[in-house]
């Protein structure tokens, strides 16, 4: 159905009126008209100048109206899933993972991971995708879309120097927000990259651990290990002298959340690759989503009827009889 930006330019189409009430030729003056003959053709001409007139005011008044059509939803069936990436931007991401500053070709682990989550967005058509990055604090990229540019364009954002700390219960508290009251229409993933945790309070581990469940969506951890550090799989040594990391328990509490859960451990960027192109294995299950299709703006088609009357009459007054040929 159309629809109209400015409705109230709709009052001005009763100016359509006004050709079909005058029709505003040249008269000649003829002595006796019943001597003249009849003229079907010339009567159908007039009716047809008249009625291009009301077109072309017509046209231009629905013009001015903003008209537009947006479609109808249309549902789809694919394969994939939805999945809301989470993108850790704490200071530390900007170093390689060597551990140093990016340096002398080292690219660096936020680099590394924008560049393959594009190739994995890109690579995924029937997924719908969200977009969140956390530092200290959170921020909503995107919400769950199957506009891929979008997508992309909000992981190079990403990818920028980040600042701050790793709030990593902030990141997953808005990232499970956005499946909330949403039809589940297929599985749901929060997909989490940082290369590092911190501690949660029990208040916040209660919060996500309630979002899990609500929302049923899987978690897929990977971690950007830096070469020679310790990751969440490393379990305390104090004989070592290894102090408690809080990634180790980071992992133990996704491990008792009671959803599929899966840790990833990178130390390379092939490593990275290796643990996305995974995850893409993992999620290509049956999805069945609505899709908006964009809004088609008609402004210029009554525009261009306008202008095709217009012209019609404009031709028509050109050959036009100014008097009795002698």
């Amino acid at each position: 159905m159309m629809s109209f930006d400015h409705p109230h330019w709709l009052w001005a189409a009763l100016l359509a009126l006004l050709p079909l009430l005058w029709h505003g030729q040249r008269t000649l003056p003829h002595g006796w008209l019943p001597g003249v003959p009849a003229d079907p053709a010339s009567r159908a001409l007039a009716v047809a100048l008249r009625l291009l007139g009301a077109l072309a005011v017509l046209g231009s008044v629905i013009a001015l109206a903003g008209p537009h059509r947006q479609g109808e939803d249309v549902e789809r069936v694919g394969t994939g899933a939805h999945v809301v990436i989470t993108l850790d931007r704490s200071a530390s991401m900007s170093d390689g993972f060597a551990g140093r500053g990016a340096q002398q070709g080292d690219e660096a682990k936020g680099r590394a991971a924008a560049r393959l989550l594009e190739d994995f967005v890109r690579e995924r058509p029937r997924d719908l995708f969200g977009v969140v990055s956390f530092s200290t604090a959170p921020v909503h990229g995107l919400e769950l879309t199957a506009d891929h540019d979008a997508v992309r364009a909000a992981i190079r954002a990403s990818a920028a120097p980040g600042v701050g700390l790793t709030n990593i219960a902030a990141g997953l508290t808005m990232s499970l927000e956005q499946f909330r009251d949403k039809p589940v229409t297929g599985s749901r993933v929060v997909l989490l990259v940082s290369d590092g945790a911190a501690q949660i309070d029990v208040r916040k581990q209660n919060q996500i651990r309630r979002l899990f469940a609500e929302n049923r969506s899987a978690l897929y951890w990977i971690f950007l290990r830096t070469a020679g550090g310790r990751g969440p799989s490393d379990p305390p040594d104090p004989e070592a002298g290894f102090d408690p990391a809080p990634e180790y328990f980071l992992n133990e509490y996704f491990r008792d959340l009671g959803v599929p859960y899966r840790l990833y451990e990178a130390d390379t960027p092939d490593a990275l690759a290796r643990a996305i192109a995974d995850v893409a294995r993992l999620q290509n299950q049956p999805l069945r989503y609505r899709e908006t299709p964009p809004r088609q703006d008609l402004g210029g088609l009554f525009i261009g009827i306008a202008f095709a009357c217009s012209l019609l009459l404009l031709a028509a007054r050109t050959f036009e009889v100014p008097a009795w040929s002698r």
